[in-house]
């Protein structure tokens, strides 16, 4: 059974209507998500988009394709084409994407550790383990600065989001 990946293109933003619907009919699919940090009405939250918007990889053999059953499942436009010929994926380039989606989605941001001016600080990983600081602020997405006292003098050093926590 030689199995092939091949990109479906959705509705807008019914991309996990057709992958849910896929998984109901048996069709093993792919739909990669990330994870980010947004602001919302003032607040930091993490969520969930689509890494390919609009786009889904499904996994099928040679003898189960039925493009039509696919292509009327609900989100689902049709197959992306070059030149009139459905376009396949290589096994090798699906499987870097789901490395890569696994890497990006463990870099995440616990929601417990949304930090506020002042909060009292732990360094958990690096060379500065075990030491105490204060949140000052965010440095982009996946960083917070932080003042850390070194020999009797306050530092802003910036630190990964993953080697900290509150207190």
């Amino acid at each position: 059974m030689n199995k092939q990946w091949f990109i479906v293109y959705c509705k807008s933003r019914e991309e996990e209507r057709a992958f849910q619907n896929l998984h109901n009919q048996g069709i093993e699919s792919f739909f990669p998500k990330i994870k980010k940090e947004k602001i919302s009405r003032g607040k930091k939250i993490i969520c969930e988009e689509s890494l390919f918007p609009n786009y889904l990889f499904i996994h099928i053999g040679q003898e189960d394709i039925n493009f039509n059953r696919i292509r009327s499942t609900r989100g689902i436009n049709d197959f992306i084409r070059f030149g009139g010929k459905i376009s396949t994926v290589p096994d090798t380039l699906m499987q870097q994407l789901k490395k890569i989606c696994y890497v990006l989605n463990d870099l995440e941001v616990d929601k417990q550790s949304l930090f506020k001016n002042g909060d009292k600080i732990e360094i958990i990983k690096g060379a500065f383990k075990g030491a105490t600081a204060i949140f000052s602020c965010d440095d982009g997405l996946a960083r917070s600065m932080l003042l850390l006292n070194i020999l009797n003098q306050d530092k802003s050093i910036s630190f990964c989001n993953k080697e900290i926590k509150k207190i």
